[in-house]
This record gives C-alpha cells, structure tokens and sequence, in this order.
C-alpha cells in the first residue's frame, strides 16, 4: 500500500511543475509602437511679392516649374485657413509637382467647371503652395505661394503671423448678373490715336502714351483685349519698351478668349523696382482675374496657361 501511495504522488509533482514552466511566455498586454508625428512648416502669406527693375522687366519669362514626384495619400480635416463664410476644406499630403497642386484644387472647388493656371513661373529648387480662401459655387478665390520645400493644399502655415512663404499670385473668379457693371474693364477709345501720342509696338499695333497726376500710362488694344502700362512721370521709366515684348510674346502665346472684355493692368510703384499686375477677362457671366507681383512677362505666362 505504501508504494501505491508514493506512485500517485509522482504525477501531481510532475503536472504542477508543467504548469509553472508555461509562465515563461509573451505577455499579451504589450503596449503597439506609436507613429511618428507629422510637422509642417510655419509660415504666412506675404502680400507684397518682390517686383524687378525696369530693365528685366522687359525680359524675364520665368517659365520653370518643379516636376517632382509626391505622396500621393491624403486624408481629410477641417483647415484653419479656410475662409470663414465656408470654413470648410479637405487637407491633402503634401505635394511637390505643380500638376499635383493644381488638380488638387480642382478637386477642392465646389464649382469643377472653373478653369485654373496651370504653369507658374518657379525656379529649380521652388515648389507651388496653394489655399483656397473662397469657395463657393458662385465664386471661388485661391492664393498661390512659393515654398522652399513641398507643403500640403490649405496648409496651416499660410495663415501664421510669421510667415515668410512669398505670395506668387492669387486667382479668382466670381459670377455676376450683369457683368459689364464692373468697373474693371475702363473705356478706351484706341481707333484714332493723335501722332504726337501714338507709338508703334510693333507687329501693326499701336500704342497711345498720355500722362496725367505724375503718371505715365502707355495703352494699346490686341482683339477684345486692352492692355495698359502705368509708372510714375519721374522714373522715366521705358514704358514703349516693355509694351514691346509683351506684344511680342502675344504674338506666340493666346491669352483667354473673353465674351467681350479683357483688360491687363500693369502698375509700378514709386522707383520702378515693384509692379502689381491685375489680368482681368469675361467668361459669360463670371469675371477671371489673375493678380501677381511677377514680372509681365510671368503673369502673362499664368494666365494663357488657364485651363
């Protein structure tokens, strides 16, 4: 009987050591690894893009655009930056072609039938920001900036008060009831120009030079479009030749058709090393108007890409 009792005893030895050899195995509540957060830089819109002196004024093109690849995931959110009477946008990844930037504000725009630029003038190392600060389907408003780094549509660091990403231009188009109740297309009468106020541009068109309040305008007429020089008296800027290579780039590049008005203002400030340039045109009933601190030549260039 004693040997019965010591050979029962042997297995319940050997299943308690079993069960403590099992405590050696993972443990089920290891905490998963975090991702790494996303930055962004900070910046803010700068209304006063650098201007050029009278003389590149007449030359540049700037027609360089940066073409690198992007990541293509996005995901959605609300945008501090939005305009508040919408205060709604979708934040995308961040991109580094202009075609990329361009089709995601297509995307964005509650009207998809506005047209857009689609070449900006950049240089290599330069990428294309965007915001869209109006967006309704009666109207729309989009700034475009230059980046030294790739940056997401409606980034948040184009809102921030110490921003230094330069504003390249803004775009915008609104509708209207009527409009040629704008005041944005003036009345010129360009068919007879006295001779000692004509001026030939070449390519048979011609030019009227007037002056007025300390300012010089040179303005002339090619189709349903007019277009108009101003700088002040005392620059003694060479109004005629500016005048002449943007004509001269008319002739190779079509700007947009309007219905019936286009009108491009040039205006230089005080010293000549600044200009703000306002492209304004007719599409039915909407009105397109493009606005830079680019060189003619580049703005120009913007707005015969809109498509």
């Amino acid at each position: 009987m004693k040997k019965q009792s010591l050979w029962m005893t042997i297995p319940v030895t050997t299943v308690v050591l079993l069960a403590l050899a099992g405590c050696g195995g993972p443990d089920s509540n290891q905490p998963a690894t975090s991702g790494q957060p996303s930055t962004t830089a900070g910046s803010e819109q700068t209304q006063a893009g650098s201007g050029d002196s009278a003389s590149s004024n007449t030359g540049e093109q700037g027609t360089k655009t940066n073409t690198a690849s992007n990541d293509s995931s996005a995901s959605t959110g609300k945008d501090s930056t939005a305009n508040p009477s919408t205060n709604e946008s979708t934040t995308h990844s961040k991109l580094s072609d202009v075609d990329e930037v361009v089709k995601a504000v297509r995307s964005e725009l509650k009207n998809q039938n506005v047209s857009l630029p689609t070449s900006f003038p950049l240089l290599n190392g330069q990428y294309l920001g965007a915001a869209i600060t109006t967006n309704t389907a009666e109207a729309s408003h989009v700034n475009f900036y230059i980046g030294d780094k790739p940056l997401a549509l409606n980034d948040s660091s184009f809102a921030k008060s110490n921003s230094k990403i330069p504003w390249l231009a803004s775009y915008e188009v609104n509708t209207y009831d009527n409009p040629n109740q704008t005041d944005l297309f003036p009345e010129t009468d360009l068919q007879n120009i006295p001779k000692d106020m004509s001026v030939d541009l070449g390519h048979g068109i011609k030019g009227m030079v007037e002056g007025a309040a300390g300012s010089q305008y040179l303005t002339w007429q090619e189709g349903r479009w007019t277009l108009q020089i101003r700088s002040v008296s005392e620059d003694q800027m060479n109004n005629p030749g500016i005048a002449k290579k943007m004509v001269e780039y008319l002739e190779s590049h079509t700007l947009p058709a309007p219905k019936d008005k286009g009108f491009v203002d040039v205006q230089y400030a005080s010293g000549g090393k600044s200009v703000r340039v306002t492209i304004s045109w007719q599409d039915g009933n909407r009105i397109h108007q493009l606005k830079t601190d680019q060189v003619p030549l580049d703005a120009l260039g913007m707005v015969v890409s809109v498509k």
